[in-house]
Parts: C-alpha cells; structure tokens; sequence
C-alpha cells in the first residue's frame, strides 16, 4: 500500500483540526480580483460619496478618501501579518484564537466570528442592494414618471441575491475564471470613465470647489462633519480580508493572501483617487448631484451630457457591482462554513457540510442568503433602518480587524511565529496594531452619531441599536449552549512545525509553545 503524500498546505490545514474539502484551484491573480470585486473602491466610493460630500463638500469627498486611505492601510497592514501567520478560512476569529490566552481563546474567537459572519453579510446586503436602487433609478431615468417604491426595490433586491447564490452554489468550478473576468471588465471600467469624463466634460468644477471651498450641510461642527465623512468613506475600502476565508482554495496561502490584502489596498487606492478627481472635476452642479437619489448616475449625467452614454456607463457599473454580489455571496459562505465546522454555529453540523457533488459548503451559503434576504425585507419599511444596518457593516468588520491586533499588541508579538512571510517588524508591527485598535475604538462611537442635527426620523441613526441587537444575539448564542460546546479550532503545534519545515521555515520554538498554549 502506498503511503498518501502530502503537501505542506493540507498538513498545515490538518494542524488545525480539519481535513481539505475544497479544491485549491485559485490561482493568485483569480483571488486578487475575487478580493478587488468585492472592495472595489472607485465603485464603492461611486456609492457612497454622498455623506463625504454633504459633511464638507469637494474637501470633504477627496480628503475624507485621503484619510481613510491612510487610516485603512495600516490597519490592513496588520491584518495581513495575522494572515500570513495563521492563514485559515476562520480569519479574524482564527487569529483571535491564537493569540488568545488559553482562559479567553474560546470566547475570544466565539465573538469575533459570529461579528465577522454579520459583517458579511451586512455587506453582501449593501451590495445587493445597491445593484436594485441602480434598477430602480434607470428605469426612473428613463421615464421620470415613474418612481420604483421600496418593496419593488426590495424584490429586484431578492433577485439579485438568488442569482448570485445559484452561479456561487451550482456552477463553482466557473468562479475563478469569471472573477479574473470581473476584474479585467472593472480596470477597463475605470480607464474608459477616467478618460472619458475628463475628455467629454464641457462645464468643469474649479479646484477651489474641489479642494478648498469647505461646504458643511449636516448641522455638526466642521471637525465632526469631516470625520462622519471619514467613516463612510471606510466604505472604499472595505472588506478586504475576503481572501483570508477562501484561504484553503489558494496554494501557500501563508504567502500570497498578505500578497493580495496588500495589492487590493494598493490598486484601490490608486483607482479610487484618480476616479473621485475624474468625477469632481467632471460635475457642473454639486447641489444636483448631493439631492439625487442616485448622486453617480447625476455625475454620469451631467459630465457626458448623453441620455445614451450615461445610461451605458450606469449599465456597466451595474454589471461591475453584480460581480461583486457574487464574490461576497461566496466568501460569506465559505466564512459560515468554517465557523459552523468548529462548532461555532447553531446546528452546525449541518452548515459545516460540503456538498460531494459542486464541492461547495452549499448549506451554509444557503443560509446565509437565506439570512439576508429576510434581513432586506427591514429595507420595506425604513430605508433609514437599512441603511444603518450598512454602516455597521463597515464597523463590524474594522471591529474584526483590529481586535486580534489588539490582543497581540496586549500578550506580546512573540506570540507570532518567526517564519512566516510577512512581518511588519519590531517597530512598525506595534504602531500598526496600536492605530488600529484606536481608531477603530474611535469609530465605534462615531459611528453611532446621526449624520445630520438636528435629528428627525427621517436622519436618525440605528446604528447604536443594531450593536445593542448584535450584541444579544452574540451573547444569546453563548450562554445559551455554546458557552459549553465551543472550543475553538483545534490546533497541533507539531503539525504546524511540520507544515512550515516543509516551506522552508524552521518551526516555533519551544517556548513560544508555552506562552501560546495551544499544544494539545
């Protein structure tokens, strides 16, 4: 009988308590634009630089992205270190785990799943979402007479969703060659607007509108404005961790998942500076654009002046975003998935099922579409609601970036093993790790202010109250029988030893085995 040979990556995986399911057939390009589709931050900035632009004006649009260009970077700096130390398909709660003391790693990564697995799909949900006001607002454009109502809007919004989980579900093996598709389709988005815009475009802004002429339309002071503008312009750059839950389906994903967190950030950034200068310089009245109900479809408007062509680029845009359902839908999954296989989910035996056939975690994708299509169903009854539901999102998952960071910051970065890929080193892994933790901590109140005072039902912010909520359905889920059954993933330090000599590396030493606690 032959002996079965493994490789470094499937012994890694099987330190950690659990045996390959899924093909490893991403390359690092196919997930680079899997993780771009999904953070796709001249398109999402395209969504929501309204607030930016109400909170200070032109300055507020390009210097609020500055901002949060800077302050996402480093917090993704620090998530990609916990990346290529811990690659799993856990992510943030894996990360938890392992730097955790062995008193506080179950709770610890208990919380930081669940947060993570509604993070997800709050942001699936903004995807979607948007994809169905898009809908909406071009038939309205066509036929100003008609106006799509909320539940219309909500039933496009279901049809999006059922799509997306089909081809995510039902046609896998096309996933990685459709995502290099998207990816090339929205570079070429972005060069044929970026051009287009500044070379059609008859009535341009002045720099002053765009970079001086602060214009503050909230009620708050000047300062407060511009950080409430900050926070939604988190938004651009937002869920890049996806690579980390489909880290099983990606060859050495020690190495290249820091890769593409890091080159996601970098073509976002680049990407969404070039396009927010394209599309100020390009608008002829920003008082138009800031009462649209769908503001970058008014910028597309009144920069081609074409019915035709600014009805093209909304079509494209829409396809764009629709990639991008289809990438959070998968990697919404695959996050259920792993935290249903250790236990972290109610009936988790059944989400943690892969299907034999699709070798896709059907169950657990189902679900969480499930989840958030009757989560939508908010959107019917206050938009307000929603859209609150869609800021906690963009806190969620900062929350689930800096928190591990944070706990290595508290127990010591020894705890992170000496061999892996990328490092931030003595001196600049500690300041990442502390600005992360502060300015997340920052957010988490911030976040919970009303964009507009004074505050009237139609401006009010439920963002304090969806915490409350997620807080009691995550404190719910523990005492109410996990507090018992879950232990986290488990992990085999000698594999792990194994796993990395069979990179190259030279293992953990032995007394780092101590402090982390986790040989079993």
């Amino acid at each position: 009988m032959s002996e079965e040979v493994i490789s470094a990556d499937e012994l890694l995986l099987r330190a950690q308590g659990h045996k390959g399911e899924l093909p490893r057939q991403f390359s690092t390009l196919a997930m680079l634009s899997l993780a771009f589709s999904i953070t796709n931050s001249w398109i999402g900035y395209s969504a929501v630089f309204i607030t930016p632009l109400l909170c200070g004006g032109g300055p507020g649009v390009f210097f609020g992205l500055l901002v949060a260009a800077v302050a996402c970077s480093l917090i993704n700096a620090g998530l990609a270190e916990l990346a290529s130390a811990y690659p799993s398909s856990g992510g943030q709660y894996h990360f938890a785990y392992m730097v955790s003391s062995e008193k506080h790693r179950a709770v610890a990564a208990f919380i930081m799943g669940w947060l993570s697995v509604i993070a997800w799909c709050l942001t699936t949900a903004s995807a979607s979402i948007f994809c169905a006001q898009m809908i909406g607002n071009l038939a309205t454009f066509f036929n100003p007479t008609y106006v799509a109502t909320q539940w219309q809007v909500y039933l496009v919004y279901v049809l999006v969703m059922i799509l997306s989980t089909a081809i995510v579900c039902f046609l896998p093996r096309a996933i990685p060659k459709g995502e290099i598709a998207f990816f090339i389709c929205n570079i070429t988005a972005f060069c044929v607007f970026f051009i287009t815009c500044l070379a059609v475009s008859h009535g341009r802004q002045s720099s002053r509108v765009v970079f001086t002429e602060y214009v503050n339309q909230t009620g708050w002071s000047n300062g407060m404005a511009f950080m409430l503008g900050v926070g939604q312009a988190m938004y651009t750059f937002v869920a890049t961790d996806a690579g980390t839950h489909m880290a099983e389906e990606l060859p050495d994903p020690g190495r290249n998942i820091p890769r593409v967190i890091l080159y996601t950030m970098i073509i976002g950034i680049v990407t969404s500076f070039l396009w927010t200068i394209a599309f100020m310089f390009s608008t002829t009245d920003l008082t138009a654009v800031s009462a649209s109900a769908l503001p970058i479809l008014t910028v597309y408007s009144q920069a081609l002046n074409n019915h035709s062509a600014a009805t093209f680029f909304m079509c494209w845009y829409l396809w764009i975003y629709f990639g991008a359902v289809i990438s959070c839908i998968a990697t919404t999954g695959r996050l259920a998935w792993a935290f249903a296989r250790d236990n972290g989910l109610p009936f988790s035996p059944t989400f943690a099922r892969v299907n034999t056939t699709f070798a896709v975690p059907i169950n657990a994708t189902a679900i969480c579409a499930v989840a958030i299509i009757l989560y939508g169903a908010i959107y019917v009854g206050s938009t307000t609601a929603f859209n609150s539901f869609i800021s906690m999102s963009i806190l969620s998952l900062n929350v689930t970036y800096a928190a591990p960071q944070g706990i290595l910051l508290l127990r010591g970065r020894s705890l992170l093993p000496s061999t892996r890929h990328f490092s931030l080193g003595p001196v600049f892994g500690p300041l990442c790790n502390a600005f992360s933790v502060a300015w997340v901590s920052l957010y988490t109140v911030l976040f919970c202010f009303p964009v507009f005072t004074p505050t009237t039902p139609q401006t009010m912010n439920y963002v304090s109250v969806v915490v409350a909520g997620i807080v009691a359905i995550v404190a719910g889920a523990w005492f109410g029988g996990k507090r018992k059954s879950f232990v986290g993933p488990e992990i085999h330090i000698e594999g792990i030893e194994e796993a990395l000599a069979m990179r190259g590396g030279e293992g953990l030493d032995v007394e780092r085995k101590g402090n982390m606690g986790l040989a079993k």
